[in-house]
């Protein structure tokens, strides 16, 4: 088994799990949490991480859309799950996308975990069962796609799985949405995930509904985990789920969280106005269904800005913090706060506090933060102000929702193509310059610059375990030839942060410091991508030779 998490330290983590198993077989991929408000489907996907596999291979993406979850809302910005019918990069659900499509290009079947209303069927029964429902069923968008018997696979799963729930209300049906056909009631589905999977990628795929409107989670839990199984059989997988306990939702048994070096207990919390907000947390639970959640804290004039990946100076005061587990409340905590909000006079103009990777910048009128493609930038605010600031980065909108021009407490990914064009502004030093403008009601305008550059890596330093260390020029698409060994990846030689930089190798990632084999004979490719955009920086390969005649760079 092999876990790893993609964006990592951004506000939406991306969490795959790798079962290998005993023998070869096919490679299938199952993912949960798409929907933050579909409890079920990241449940299960966490409990198969556990699975034994002695045949084939499993990818697994329990929460696919960590931000959604921790807010049991089905989208933050737009659907995910309506981000597949063609390349989007407006916001963070499309970078899941790009790297949700990614790791799909290895599987050879797709199983997509879903929670629907009400009860599906054909006809019209009742309110609660008809076309319109999509809850216990199984989904398909045809029944046969080019030679790909979806209703038959999916209909020998149900029947095994009806026959044994004991209750017919609750028996699952084949829906068949008719996807490709004029005459569909559901042209959306061209935008889903088990599409995509079936036309760009040519493989089976399909959804597992469980019914919102069952109370029973565990038992929802227990029939979609069972589903999967039977459908992973019909792929030719062999699985063996470990028995578990069905923990009660929201339990927080291990969940640690501490403010500024304290722990956050009790009613209230002591902050200081104009003073850091520290925040660390984890959760030790490793039985039931809480292994690895979601966990968040929240301040409340910050709903979508997790304190846990993202710093915060108390510049403005705000009432209270919000602990989430999995999307489940876990406690809401009362701010004192202690010393003065004073407002500072700005004989110079306003000095501007941002965050940029984490490390504070403070920026003074016009003046210019040099930033990289792939950065992560917050505006906190500006200093010696007793008023709520509005800072407007011009160009870039920080929420599909609302647009009111308030870009403060947002994490915004660098990515120039996110920016408008014709907010673009000249520049002397060669980079993408916009204008962050001071909106605030009743304080005199001013503004500052972000001024963008290209990340650009040079080499990629190796060390080797039968031979000395080696810098290797970076060449996109340029071929290589080494020494047969065992190479550890430990440093690209760029203009920015290491941990801006994605690696993997012949598509599985791995982290800098990380070993990798290159046999004689064999190329070996070695890919890199911004690791908050999922964009690709490049790959070149590296061919395995008995003896190395020729000097590297």
């Amino acid at each position: 088994m092999r876990s790893y998490t993609f964006f990592q330290g951004t506000q939406y983590p991306l969490r795959v799990t790798w079962v290998f198993g005993d023998e070869p077989g096919p490679t299938i991929m199952v993912q949960g949490g798409v929907q933050g408000d579909e409890l079920s489907g990241f449940f299960t996907g966490q409990l198969l991480t556990r699975c034994k596999l002695r045949k084939g291979n499993l990818i697994i993406i329990p929460r696919a859309n960590e931000p959604s979850i921790l807010r049991r809302a089905r989208q933050i910005n737009v659907d995910l799950n309506r981000r597949f019918d063609k390349e989007y990069n407006n916001f963070y659900e499309d970078r899941l996308a790009k790297a949700i499509r990614f790791l799909l290009n290895d599987a050879d079947g797709f199983i997509h975990l879903h929670e629907g209303s009400g009860f599906y069927n054909p006809k019209y029964i009742s309110k609660m069962r008809n076309p319109k429902r999509y809850g216990q069923s199984m989904i398909i968008d045809a029944a046969v796609y080019k030679n790909i018997p979806l209703a038959d696979l999916c209909q020998r799963a149900i029947d095994s799985l009806n026959s044994k729930i004991p209750n017919k209300s609750y028996w699952f049906t084949l829906f068949n949405t008719d996807t490709f056909d004029k005459a569909t009631h559901y042209p959306e589905m061209l935008k889903s995930l088990t599409c995509y999977a079936l036309v760009e990628r040519g493989i089976p795929a399909m959804a597992v509904e469980v019914s919102k409107d069952i109370m029973d989670l565990e038992w929802k839990v227990r029939q979609q985990l069972k589903a999967t199984v039977y459908l992973l059989e019909e792929f030719g997988l062999k699985v063996e789920i470990p028995e578990f306990s069905f923990p009660a939702e929201g339990k927080n048994t291990g969940l640690k969280i501490m403010i500024n070096g304290s722990p956050l207990s009790g009613k209230s919390v002591n902050l200081v106005r104009g003073g850091p907000v520290s925040t660390s947390g984890q959760s030790d639970v490793m039985t039931g269904l809480t292994l690895e959640p979601a966990v968040a804290v929240y301040a409340s004039d910050r709903p979508n800005l997790n304190l846990l990946t993202a710093p915060r100076m108390a510049l403005s005061s705000f009432p209270a913090l919000e602990v989430s587990l999995d999307g489940s409340k876990m406690t809401t905590t009362k701010v004192r706060w202690t010393g003065q909000n004073e407002n500072s006079p700005e004989p110079h103009g306003p000095v501007f506090l941002c965050w940029l990777n984490g490390d504070p910048h403070f920026v003074s009128a016009s003046g210019v933060l040099s930033v990289l493609e792939g950065d992560q930038f917050i505006i906190e605010g500006v200093l010696g102000s007793n008023r709520e600031e509005v800072l407007n980065l011009k160009g870039f909108v920080a929420s599909a929702q609302v647009n009111s021009g308030q870009d403060i407490g947002h994490e915004i990914i660098i990515e120039p193509s996110n920016f408008m064009d014709k907010y673009k502004l000249k520049s002397d030093d060669g980079g993408a310059r916009y204008r962050i403008a001071r909106e605030t009601p009743g304080k005199r305008g001013a503004e500052f610059y972000l001024s963008v550059f290209p990340r650009i890596v040079k080499a990629l330093e190796f060390s080797r375990t039968h031979g000395p260390d080696m810098l290797v020029k970076w060449e996109s698409d340029a071929v290589r030839e080494v020494p047969a060994d065992r190479y550890v990846l430990n440093e690209a030689w760029s203009n920015g942060k290491l941990d801006k930089i994605q690696p993997f190798i012949d598509r599985i990632p791995i982290s800098w410091g990380e070993s990798f084999d290159v046999e004689s004979g064999k190329d070996v490719k070695i890919t890199l991508r911004h690791s908050t955009t999922f964009e690709p920086v490049g790959g070149m390969i590296f061919r395995g030779a008995s003896l190395l005649q020729t000097s590297l760079d």
